[in-house]
């Protein structure tokens, strides 16, 4: 890679565009670049470093940092580069992250970083290869085969860097050497073994865990020796198997034993079982017995009482003869007092009446005497009925005044408020026209306003369709990146699947000789050399992989290539859906930028809060102003309502003006009748409302006499019917009473007859013996059944006393007492052959699995000595105390030493020589990697530090030139044909600077650009090309000079 042409802008100490163009050196590939300390010399390699990786070229260098502070706010930090690579020209330019002044308003606004990388073919056209940083990104490592590591190390040596890596320590070293070389695997390599080792050796120490827990788990019983195996510390696995063995035949034969004497003892429990449920049904007969004696004796203690019941009985039915005849008694008693009681309440009554006849009688006399009033009422009302007409003729007439003069005065009154709606009509009339005419002035703004609004709306439009697909394509971008991950894991998958498949073969096919061996006898013909003797027969393997597990793995593989094929499938669909939705994109921003010239996609952000900004104040006012022309309608539609109101209004005022001129001369005709009229009646009713009061007042009284008259001679008239109605009531009940009292007499001589012949002495016996249906059959069932059991009693007694005759009760408690005892020794020994049978089986079973755990700790423990010994060989537990990762190391630096030691030479005129410290360090102190310089003055090594400083600077030189040469080899020879070189030629006397400037020439005469940033004015001198750095306090600019 050789640069071409580079541009800064608003990076570093460069403010604005700064070129420098590297094609006016020719044919020189040596040059100074020189200048005042912080000018920029390392910023063009920073320039050159972040334009292809966006990386500057120290580790204390950040792209986000690199803004130039002399930079105005207007411009971007950007920085593009020509170069050549292999014949083909290409074009980079990328910019960081950065806060760029918003282009309306205050304040600042976030751009995100770009990068456009282009291919420029012979004719000068530039053709786009990547668009976006991570692209960029993508296709410079595809292209340059570097990582920015790499290149850094390859093209650049910084000041002091090299020095470190030349006096550093082993730990420093490697260090250095990881980032250089990346060799990261190799520890990864470290740490598996040893995670392995743990893991294996974790797996070894709980497998003998778990056997001691369950040796300690075994039941020695009585046998001391295995008892005393199990004490000893550690225990003795093989030996205690052994006596566990001998010592679980020895609880078999045990075990036999007690079932023996479990069976014997389980027939003599069940023989007295027998005997104590014969003794039971015995004993039972003999309680029954008892307790049907004791039954009788109870029935017997009950017999006066069913004889007094059974008496009882009997009088309950003697009474029953008599109830009918004392409730029949009873009734009549009751109707006679009822009788009794309506008849005082009649004489009450007629009491009463005979006192209200007597007034009635003196009210309806004083009426009768009141003919002469009502005579006088009558005519009074006749003569008021007479003027009627007159009275409300003049009345009608007065109404007719008062209407008349109502109808003028409202008249008036509308005339005078027609008028004055007139006025306030015509006035609002000549407002309406002033709105109008503002309307008109605000409808030819509006409609300016829409049409900025429409295009404002199509511009946010567009540009939310921008960001919508700058959304989707992040997404997409993204989507598309899993599915190639997903892709690249399902091609591992394969591979693993496919690596297993062929393992699995080749063990099978390299077994078939043990399986042929294996089916192989003695005097038998081989069917492979045809022998009879077979004196070495090759061994069939374990683990043997069968038919079913190669069918497994084939079956696998082709899963794993389906999955493959799904997984590319959906990788390419996803790239062609990102493809299309850039395409969208680019699309979409070249119509926004139809309407807005230089717009740019870092700018979407801004554009859009600004057009929204802009519509949202334009949409009020727009919707102020259509909110305004809402009432030009109503407006005008109210003008032509005004007029034609004021129209209506003067017609209407001249019509009521001739409406009251004409109602005045009624007035006035009507009032002079009306004064005619009112001589002829008297003064006190001339008004229809005295009159109409006065003829009901006169109408009423006379009403008032009449109905006085009538109701005293009703009263009257309604009270002798009432006092004559009474007294046959009282004749009646009287008789009634009478009635009664007489058959009341004759059915109680007939009770007292019947108690009698009952032998009932009084009332009180009968009430005593009455009973109810009820009662009498509870009592008869009571008798019938006491009945039944006596004799229940007695039968069952005899058959009994017949069956115990000459009998002994048998002595049960005894018997059961006994087969208790038996019990509690049959289950004593059903525990002791259950227990004797689970220690048996535990015992049996820690046999079994402490024989297979032994079997897989063998197999653990094998494993567990090779991993282990890799794992210590690996993290430096070796003679040489060097890692797996140190010793890769050492071997790099060998290669880099090997290289380096060729440019010493020729540097100290053969004196010096880098050699790699390979004497193991003192103490735990790491080592392997600290280098030594020989001395060919004194026959001896010694360290580095030693040297003088401008012996450092050569052999560090020397190291960083061999570095990038090694570097370059294992980037798989990548051809970078451009080195800086950042000071250290200061130290130099002029003969070494004579030998370092001549390393340089070696370097370059292989076509590589080597420029030297520097001070010293003798390598300015004698180099003829020299790039200028020249700082001021506006920034820096650069200039190539050439000596003549």
């Amino acid at each position: 890679m050789k640069p071409m042409k580079l541009t800064m802008q608003a990076f570093g100490p460069y403010p604005s565009a700064e070129t420098i163009d590297f094609q006016l050196l020719g044919n020189r590939t040596m040059f100074v670049i020189s200048g005042k300390t912080g000018a920029g010399k390392t910023t063009i390699f920073d320039g050159i470093s972040f334009a292809i990786y966006g990386k500057a070229s120290g580790e204390d260098r950040n792209g986000n940092d690199l803004r130039s502070q002399f930079a105005s706010d207007d411009d971007l930090t950007e920085v593009s580069l020509t170069f050549s690579l292999r014949g083909k020209t290409y074009h980079i330019v990328r910019s960081p992250q950065q806060e760029k002044k918003k282009a309306r308003g205050d304040g600042f606004t976030t751009v995100t970083a770009k990068a456009e990388f282009y291919a420029i073919d012979e004719d000068g056209e530039k053709q786009l290869l990547a668009a976006n940083v991570r692209d960029v990104d993508e296709k410079i490592k595809e292209i340059i085969q570097l990582d920015a590591n790499q290149f850094r190390q390859i093209l650049m040596i910084p000041q002091g860097e090299f020095r470190k890596l030349l006096i550093s320590d082993s730990k420093d070293k490697e260090a250095i050497l990881q980032r250089l070389f990346h060799t990261e695997f190799y520890k990864t390599v470290q740490d598996k073994l040893k995670e392995e080792s743990d893991l294996l050796k974790r797996d070894v120490e709980k497998s003998v865990e778990e056997r001691t827990r369950r040796l300690l788990g075994i039941h020695p019983e009585e046998n001391d020796g295995l008892r005393a195996l199990l004490l000893e510390d550690p225990l003795k696995d093989q030996i205690i198997l052994e006596e566990l063995e001998k010592h679980i035949q020895l609880m078999k034969e045990k075990l036999a034993d007690l079932n023996k004497a479990f069976d014997e003892k389980q027939k003599e429990r069940d023989q007295l079982q027998k005997e104590i449920v014969q003794a039971q049904k015995l004993s039972e007969q003999f309680e029954k017995r008892r307790a049907l004696q004791e039954e009788r004796r109870k029935l017997e203690s009950k017999q006066e009482e069913i004889n007094r019941l059974k008496m009882e009985i009997k009088r309950a039915y003697q009474a029953d003869k008599l109830v009918k005849q004392d409730e029949y008694c009873h009734r009549l008693n009751r109707e006679l007092k009822a009788v009794e009681y309506e008849l005082e309440r009649l004489h009450s009554k007629q009491k009463d009446l005979t006192e209200q006849l007597d007034a009635a009688t003196g009210n309806w006399k004083k009426e009768q005497q009141k003919e002469s009033e009502r005579n006088i009422a009558v005519k009074k009302v006749n003569n008021l009925e007479n003027l009627k007409e007159d009275v409300f003729s003049m009345g009608q007439l007065e109404d007719e005044i008062k209407k008349l003069e109502n109808q003028r005065q409202q008249l008036v009154k509308e005339i005078s408020r027609t008028s004055e709606e007139l006025n306030r009509k015509r006035t609002l009339l000549e407002k309406d026209v002033k709105r109008k005419a503002d309307l008109d002035n605000v409808r030819l703004m509006s409609f300016e306003k829409e049409k900025a609004v429409t295009q404002m709306q199509a511009e946010e439009k567009l540009l939310n369709q921008v960001q919508r697909l700058m959304n989707e394509s992040e997404s997409m971008n993204a989507a598309a990146a899993k599915q190639n991950e997903q892709h690249h894991a399902a091609s591992r998958e394969l591979d693993d699947a496919r690596s297993t498949l062929i393992f699995l073969e080749e063990k099978w096919n390299k077994a078939q000789a043990g399986i042929l061996a294996s089916q192989l006898a003695q005097g038998e013909n081989c069917p492979v050399c045809g022998s009879e003797h077979h004196p070495n027969l090759a061994h069939l393997q374990e683990d043997l992989p069968d038919d079913s597990d190669i069918k497994a793995a084939k079956l696998k593989v082709m899963e794993k290539e389906k999955l493959l094929n799904e997984k590319s499938k959906s990788f390419y669909e996803a790239e062609a859906k990102f493809a299309a939705i850039m395409s969208q994109k680019q699309a979409a921003i070249d119509e926004v930028r139809k309407l807005q010239e230089g717009f740019e996609e870092t700018a979407l952000d801004a554009e859009l809060n600004s057009i929204r900004n802009k519509l949202s104040g334009e949409k009020l006012l727009l919707d102020d102003f259509r909110q305004r022309l809402a009432g030009l309608d109503p407006l005008l539609k109210e003008m032509e309502e005004s007029r034609n109101a004021a129209a209506a209004l003067e017609t209407q005022l001249e019509r009521r003006k001739t409406e009251e001129a004409s109602l005045s001369e009624a007035y006035y005709a009507k009032k002079g009748a009306l004064d005619s009229r009112q001589s002829a009646i008297p003064e006190e009713i001339r008004s229809r409302d005295t009159y109409t009061a006065a003829l009901n007042s006169a109408q009423k009284e006379l009403e008032r006499l009449k109905i006085s008259y009538q109701k005293a001679q009703e009263t009257y008239n309604q009270l002798v019917k009432e006092v004559s109605v009474n007294e046959a009531q009282v004749k009646d009940k009287e008789q009634t009473v009478s009635r009664v009292m007489k058959e009341m007499k004759e059915e109680r001589k007939k009770f007292l007859q019947i108690l009698d012949e009952q032998g009932f002495e009084n009332y009180k016996e009968f009430q005593e013996a009455k009973r109810t249906e009820a009662e009498i059959d509870s009592m008869e069932k009571i008798v019938s059944r006491f009945g039944e059991e006596v004799r229940s009693v007695h039968d069952r007694l005899g058959e009994l006393e017949q069956s115990l005759n000459d009998l002994e009760e048998p002595r049960l408690e005894a018997l059961q007492q006994a087969f208790t005892e038996m019990d509690e020794e049959l289950k004593e020994l059903n525990d002791q052959c259950n227990s004797m049978k689970m220690r048996k089986i535990e015992n049996e079973s820690i046999l079994s699995s402490v024989r297979t755990l032994n079997d897989q700790m063998k197999d653990l423990e094998e494993r567990y000595s090779v991993a282990g010994h890799l794992a210590e060989m690996a993290r430096g537990q070796n003679a040489h105390r060097l890692t797996f990762e140190r010793y890769v190391l050492a071997s790099f630096l060998e290669d880099i030493l090997l290289v380096a030691n060729d440019r010493l030479m020729k540097m100290t005129s053969g004196r010096y020589r880098l050699i790699r410290k390979k004497d193991r360090s003192k103490g735990n102190v790491q080592s392997g990697l600290e280098l030594l310089v020989f001395d060919q003055y004194t026959g001896q090594d010694r360290h580095v530090k030693t040297l003088s400083g401008g012996e450092s600077f050569k052999a560090a030189l020397s190291l960083a030139l061999g570095l990038a040469d090694v570097v370059q080899q294992y980037a798989g020879g990548v051809s970078l044909e451009t080195m800086f070189i950042d000071e250290g030629f200061g130290t130099l006397d002029p003969e070494s600077l004579d030998h370092a400037i001549e390393a340089l020439m070696d370097i370059q005469s292989s076509g590589r650009l080597v420029g030297l940033i520097s001070h010293v004015p003798e390598l300015k001198e004698r180099i003829d090309a020299r790039l200028e750095v020249i700082s001021s306090q506006n920034g820096s600019t650069t200039q190539f000079q050439f000596l003549a």
